[in-house]
């Protein structure tokens, strides 16, 4: 079995059962009841969009490590520059006060991706995003690109579909001229080719609890592709016409989701492609495990367990499961390896050089809004492993593609995160990786 793969085995088997929170002391754990909650700070938001985050309410107790948690969590939210919770005694009576200060909620964001790292097949353009749209948490995303892959992009999601209702929706519609990325076809065509992708899905999902929800959803996908390459396709044809349906579900409770030291990630799904319309019928199972945890002080570590798998009938080439691309090993940045199914696993041990700072910044013309960030600055030791394999075929983890390295990740919260990294492969040949989000 490779070593590398090994090693990070029994690093995520470590991780899991023998990492322990920093402090368990008696002043983050001695309770206090709240007897009021008063938010102030939020001229756009509705005040009912922060209060569905708490885990307590009025009358119960809570600690000072669960209202930390509290607070990450609304942070978490995606709409807020900073989050305070303040405990005041008024009369006898426990008040806690949160203090949040909003975001810019509408801003153009350039666009830039480089393919197989090459600014010759590079896809460039804008969005627009306007987040937090009536004050409710909703989100409304459109994106325009020209070069490599041009593309229309239309996305709306909201938390709350109505009041008073645990009850979510997203709708999503787009088109993009895709550059082909599976390496089988590309051998059949002889050169690089790329074709029509037009979409449209919507999502009705249900939140469980604080920390669970279920989707269900539906999709209807148009693929129109060079005539040499139809047999690889999922009815045997030029064009593709496919409506599919799946659930999802997902276990979020992290800290701070942005970038957490605390909790656990999970999401799972299972999408039916096809239901015999032209011929069409196979599956892509797809599950997600994090884990995060505190080891000492402010070093932390997280794992993550991605497995997808497609199954059924006859899988087109752009269903395989595919790294290289949107999933990729560390140190094998853009090596494409493909099959019926793959899966990764990382660990990654991180410290911050500065955990929370506050910026604001007084500018002529611009709101303080536009001019505030939390930023912090974290150092980063990391090693992924992973491998694609087909149905017909075992797992051979001797076969696995393994890098580690090092870094540092930017974080600007609540808008993004820059990673700078380097990583080595078995051979030890390095390669720097500039990205824009999150490892995982």
């Amino acid at each position: 079995m490779n070593k590398f793969f090994t090693q990070i085995i029994f690093l995520i088997t470590a991780t899991n059962y023998f990492l322990i929170a920093q402090s368990n002391d008696l002043t983050k754990n001695k309770s206090i009841q709240i007897d009021s909650i008063q938010i102030t700070g939020n001229k756009t938001t509705e005040e009912f969009i922060i209060l569905r985050e708490l885990d307590f309410t009025v009358g119960d107790n809570v600690s000072e490590k669960q209202l930390d948690f509290n607070r990450e969590r609304i942070f978490s939210l995606g709409i807020f520059n900073k989050v305070d919770f303040n405990l005041n005694e008024e009369e006898s009576l426990n008040i806690l006060q949160i203090r949040i200060e909003e975001s810019w909620y509408i801003y153009p964001l350039p666009y830039l991706r480089l393919r197989e790292n090459s600014f010759k097949r590079s896809t460039y353009g804008l969005g627009v995003l306007y987040k937090n749209f009536r004050g409710r948490n909703e989100n409304l995303w459109g994106l325009v690109t020209f070069g490599y892959d041009p593309t229309f992009m239309l996305t709306y999601y909201t938390p709350m579909l109505k009041t008073g209702t645990n009850l979510t929706f997203g709708i999503d519609v787009g088109y993009t001229h895709l550059a082909n990325r599976n390496i089988a076809s590309e051998k059949i065509y002889g050169d690089q080719f790329s074709y029509n992708y037009i979409y449209g899905s919507v999502a009705l999902g249900y939140r469980l609890n604080q920390y669970n929800n279920i989707y269900l959803g539906t999709m209807y996908e148009f693929i129109d592709m060079p005539e040499q390459i139809s047999q690889l396709s999922a009815s045997k044809s030029r064009i593709d016409r496919i409506f599919s349906m799946g659930i999802f579900y997902e276990l979020d409770n992290r800290n701070l989701k942005q970038f957490s030291d605390n909790g656990t990630f999970l999401e799972s799904s299972i999408i039916h492609k096809g239901f015999g319309i032209n011929n069409i019928s196979y599956n892509i199972f797809n599950i997600d495990i994090r884990k995060y945890n505190t080891i000492y002080g402010n070093l932390a570590a997280k794992w993550r367990g991605l497995f997808r798998s497609t199954f059924g009938g006859s899988i087109p080439f752009y269903g395989l499961s595919l790294l290289g691309d949107e999933e990729y090993i560390r140190g094998h940045r853009f090596d494409k390896r493909e099959g019926n199914n793959y899966l990764i696993t990382s660990l990654e041990v991180n410290y911050p050089i500065i955990k929370e700072w506050n910026l604001s910044l007084d500018l002529p013309l611009l709101p303080k809004s536009l001019t505030s960030a939390r930023i912090g600055l974290y150092t980063n030791l990391f090693v992924d492993s992973g491998t694609t394999f087909d149905n017909n075929e075992s797992l051979k983890l001797n076969s696995a593609d393994t890098g580690w390295g090092f870094g540092l990740t930017l974080l600007v919260l609540p808008y993004n995160a820059i990673r700078f990294e380097y990583a080595f492969n078995e051979m030890k040949k390095g390669e720097f990786i500039l990205e824009t989000g999150f490892s995982f």
